[in-house]
């Protein structure tokens, strides 16, 4: 803990050195980012949210996004489409996700631009 707190003094103090009115903003792995945060709240003064942004690094912010996204897709059906396509790796299938929703939602905006450009005609007569 004490080390962490020292980590968050140094960044603090060289920020300030090099824009005195910008808040701090660090990234660790998720059992750092715990102790920080329990130093944010401790010590909320020195090193309070509104004073200081600790955030996860990204491939814990990869790792939580992914595991979130699979509680969605849970029981949906998709994970069962993906293993039938052999998309085993995790990543991947969830780039394959992305790719089918965003192909969905631009045949759903087209037909519905299709609809009302149809309904403004039908109006305009």
């Amino acid at each position: 803990m004490a080390m962490i707190q020292h980590s968050m003094t140094i960044v603090k103090e060289g920020v300030a050195c090099v824009n005195h009115n910008q808040t701090p903003v660090i990234a660790m792995d998720q059992p750092l980012f715990a102790i920080a945060k329990q130093i944010q709240w401790e010590k909320a003064d020195l090193y309070g949210e509104e004073k200081y942004v600790v955030m996860m690094g990204g491939l814990h912010l990869e790792m939580a996004s992914l595991k979130m996204v699979g509680h969605w897709l849970d029981k949906s059906g998709w994970d069962s489409a993906l293993v039938q396509a052999d998309i085993t790796r995790s990543r991947y299938a969830h780039q394959v996700s992305a790719c089918a929703l965003y192909i969905l939602q631009r045949k759903a905006y087209k037909e519905f631009t299709a609809s009302r450009e149809s309904s403004n005609i039908a109006f305009q007569t």
